[in-house]
């Protein structure tokens, strides 16, 4: 995956002003990775999923931020409370094709799709745990809790009602399929 100035996600985008506790070192494979920060400073404005990606280490837990909101019950969770273990590189061979179909090299480098993975399942992950605050009111989870945290972008949400209807109409010849090969099974006999 390339950006705008046609550097790899991976790289660090030179500047003259030096980044924030990373500096840039060529790996083997001729690829600049960017190396995180020591281990006692914290990376301003990355994610803790973003920041496991970079330094090779797995998500071992979920971080939430304390604002933004409603739901009660410690939204600032610290981070030994839960520890999730996820298996990772569920997604790599889907993330591939993806990211091949959007322009990137049809093998690309693993630390990235393990990046887009995080990304992926932190986003993922955020949504539910949104919808399940939307509907703790009503006590139930429903399809409708997504379209209304997506309401706002038109392009997530046309394209979930797209595959919503898609869906139900699968359904529906699968039932009617069914429903015809039980009719012939009676009246053959």
């Amino acid at each position: 995956m390339q950006n705008p100035s046609g550097h790899h996600p991976a790289t660090a985008a030179p500047s003259s002003a030096p980044s924030k506790g990373k500096s840039s070192a060529p790996n083997p494979s001729g690829h600049h990775a960017a190396t995180p920060a020591p281990s006692g400073t914290p990376s301003k404005g990355k994610s803790a999923a973003a920041q496991a990606a970079a330094s090779g280490q797995g998500s071992s837990s979920h971080h939430h931020s304390a604002g933004g909101g409603g739901g009660g019950g410690g939204g600032g969770a610290d981070a030994s409370a839960t520890t999730l273990k996820r298996k990772r590189g569920v997604f790599q061979k889907d993330l591939q094709h993806m990211m091949y179909g959007f322009g990137d090299d049809p093998n690309p480098l693993p630390e990235t799709v393990a990046l887009v993975e995080d990304i992926v399942v932190e986003y993922v992950t955020d949504l539910v745990h949104k919808a399940q605050n939307v509907a703790s009111k009503r006590g139930k989870l429903l399809t409708e809790d997504f379209l209304y945290l997506i309401r706002k972008d038109l392009r997530k949400l046309h394209r979930a009602t797209v595959l919503l209807s898609m869906n139900e109409e699968l359904k529906q010849a699968r039932k009617a399929f069914d429903v015809d090969e039980e009719t012939l099974a009676t009246t053959n006999i």
